[in-house]
């Protein structure tokens, strides 16, 4: 009969040596502390006021290495780091062992977000002193991430409002079967539904939100519905990220109210300039190039930026030139000629199409078909079928014509292609690192200032582990 060692599982046993002896010596909390150290926690220390009296505070040297090193873990939770600061080496090494409650971690990590940001500025300015900050070359790029609440929480008006009924009644059917009893439980629990549906009808009043199909997140009003990776809809965030082509480093990260990423290129972009001008030693480092998807075009701001010498690699929004269904490629909006002398378009046919109006950013100039003679035309069903007035056509006006056509040219040079593929490895890479590696995918903490400080302490944690060497930079390769 075959015979084994016997285990050992419950025999007790002393470990000689300190925690610094039996962490290993290339444990990542060690190269985490080793950069904390290099920080200037003073905005932490003028917090406390306790030398003299009051029990000593936790360092906040220690709570900032232990958070970073959750992230990395992919723990969230402030109760599950707890126990883990209990039990786990690196933890306890990081804390020197002391002893730390859920509610100091969980409130470390919520408030404290000007202190946090002069954190990830100094990064920033410790990367530029080791020349790992070009700073000259951006990408930009903007994600959805899902906010706390659930994708049920979000209700509209018309169904808040008959809810606000439906409880208005049942609390008078209660109280009157009670003899006006307000004292009842039952009656309080109802009156409490009740109010949350005033409150978040309160909310929509005060958002503006009047129409009866406008929609509310009632338990996290910051967050609207949005779409989200999976195509499914829910409530959300908008992530703004711009970045470092040649060092894969984090400039500047944002929460934005916007929908899409329409309309942030030069706001996002003034920022990243504003965070480089803001580091020790950098104040003549200027950004001279800005690579973005098609959803970031838009024609007044890339003219302003051109106009301030940044040379901009933006394609332009497909959906711009798309027509209504069924319109024939002989009749698509290239196919419309137009005349300067007679400032007017021409269609295929030979109709002229007038002057109506300037379009919503005053951009280009909109031009119409009369209805009566796009009605008789007998190409009505492949021109404009769908459409009971004349058909228009739009034409960007001479002043940034020049800047789209050379926008637009830059695209097909051999630099140009290389742009938009390092922007693509560097922006959609980082974004991956945020899901993957720091693991954020829902936000934990809850309205716009949780997914604010939730998305800055991913951005010191990046930064910091590209400083440190922990990770390579995500870059893509020099052209041959």
């Amino acid at each position: 009969m075959a015979r084994y060692q016997e285990d050992q599982r419950e025999t007790l046993r002393l470990i000689a040596g300190s925690l610094d002896q039996l962490l290993p010596v290339g444990s990542v909390a060690r190269a985490i502390w080793a950069g904390v150290q290099q920080l200037d926690f003073g905005v932490y220390d003028a917090l406390h006021d306790n030398d003299a009296v009051g029990r000593p505070a936790i360092n906040p040297r220690s709570l900032t290495a232990v958070w970073t090193l959750a992230l990395l873990r992919g723990v969230t939770s402030s109760v599950r780091l707890a126990t883990l600061c209990g039990q786990d080496i690196e933890f306890r090494w990081l804390l020197g062992d002391v002893t730390v409650e859920k509610t100091a971690l969980c409130d470390f990590r919520k408030f404290y977000q000007s202190e946090l940001a002069s954190l990830s500025a100094q990064v920033l300015g410790a990367l530029g002193q080791h020349d790992l900050l070009p700073g000259k070359d951006m990408g930009m790029d903007g994600t959805i991430v899902r906010a706390a609440s659930s994708r049920h929480s979000s209700k509209s008006r018309r169904r808040l409002e008959k809810r606000q009924q439906h409880l208005r009644a049942v609390i008078e059917e209660k109280l009157s079967q009670m003899d006006g009893d307000w004292e009842s439980e039952e009656v309080k629990a109802l009156e409490r539904r009740r109010q949350r549906v005033a409150d978040a009808l309160a909310e929509m009043d005060a958002r503006g939100i009047t129409e009866q199909t406008g929609r509310l997140t009632v338990t996290e009003p910051d967050a609207s519905v949005k779409q989200q990776k999976d195509h499914s809809f829910a409530p959300g965030y908008n992530v703004q990220v711009v970045t470092d082509l040649d060092s894969g480093v984090i400039v500047h990260a944002e929460v934005v109210d916007a929908g899409n990423d329409c309309g942030q290129l030069q706001p996002q972009l003034e920022h990243a300039q504003a965070a480089l001008e803001e580091l020790a030693g950098n104040e003549e480092r200027k950004i001279e190039s800005i690579t973005a998807d098609s959803a970031y075009h838009d024609t007044r701001q890339l003219d302003h930026l051109e106009g301030q010498r940044v040379t901009c690699y933006v394609p332009e929004d497909r959906n711009t030139h798309r027509q209504a269904p069924g319109v024939s490629p002989a009749y698509q909006a290239d196919r419309f000629t137009y005349n300067e002398k007679t400032d007017t378009m021409k269609c295929p046919l030979g109709q002229d199409l007038n002057w109506r109006k300037l379009n919503k950013n005053k951009t280009a100039a909109v031009y119409q078909a009369r209805a009566r003679v796009c009605q008789a035309c007998p190409a009505q069903s492949q021109c404009c079928p769908t459409s009971n007035s004349g058909r228009c056509a739009s034409r960007p006006l001479p002043i940034y014509k020049e800047t789209l056509d050379k926008v637009a040219g830059r695209l097909e040079t051999e630099e140009g292609q290389h742009k938009k593929h390092a922007r693509w490895v560097t922006c959609e890479g980082i974004y991956a690192r945020f899901s993957d590696l720091l693991h954020w995918s829902r936000c934990r903490m809850w309205n716009r200032a949780g997914a604010e400080m939730e998305l800055l302490w991913r951005q010191f944690t990046h930064n910091l582990m590209l400083w440190l060497g922990v990770w390579k930079p995500l870059v893509a390769k020099a052209k041959a």
